[in-house]
């Protein structure tokens, strides 16, 4: 079981969080990148029911390149940009790791979506790596 608290830069957004990790990957797909302005997005996915929120996030909602309807969540005062969910994995939130208060819980395990990573990139060898989202 593992537990996470984080939030966002001005603390207008927190959560608490406690269940498995199934998933922790590092996504290169070109919305991941707009979406946090960085070169990848570093992700735990969570059952949502086991992430209470604090606060209101505002959403985005677009589809990604399987046709899914992909919805951002961030803080409108800040910017930060907090969770991720797929409507093809109904019911999973992905956590952006880079708020997790606990960062000895993230071991990043896949890189996804290598085939739009930007040149510069450097991946570790060690993770498994795909080209787009694996089956």
């Amino acid at each position: 079981m593992t537990r996470l608290t984080g939030e966002c830069l001005c603390g207008a957004i927190s959560f608490e969080a406690e269940g498995e990790v199934p998933v922790m990957a590092n996504c290169h797909c070109t919305a991941c990148r707009q979406s946090t302005g960085s070169a990848f997005a570093t992700l735990m996915f969570m059952k949502q029911d086991d992430v209470k929120i604090t606060g209101a996030p505002k959403t985005f909602q677009h589809k990604s390149d399987a046709g899914t309807v992909m919805t951002k969540h961030f803080c409108d005062t800040c910017g930060t940009p907090l969770f991720t969910q797929n409507s093809a994995r109904e019911g999973i939130l992905g956590l952006r790791a880079g708020l997790i208060n606990e960062q000895e819980e993230f071991a990043p395990k896949v890189n996804v979506y290598t085939s739009s990573k930007m040149n510069a990139t450097v991946l570790d060898d060690a993770l498994p790596a795909f080209e787009k989202m694996p089956g």
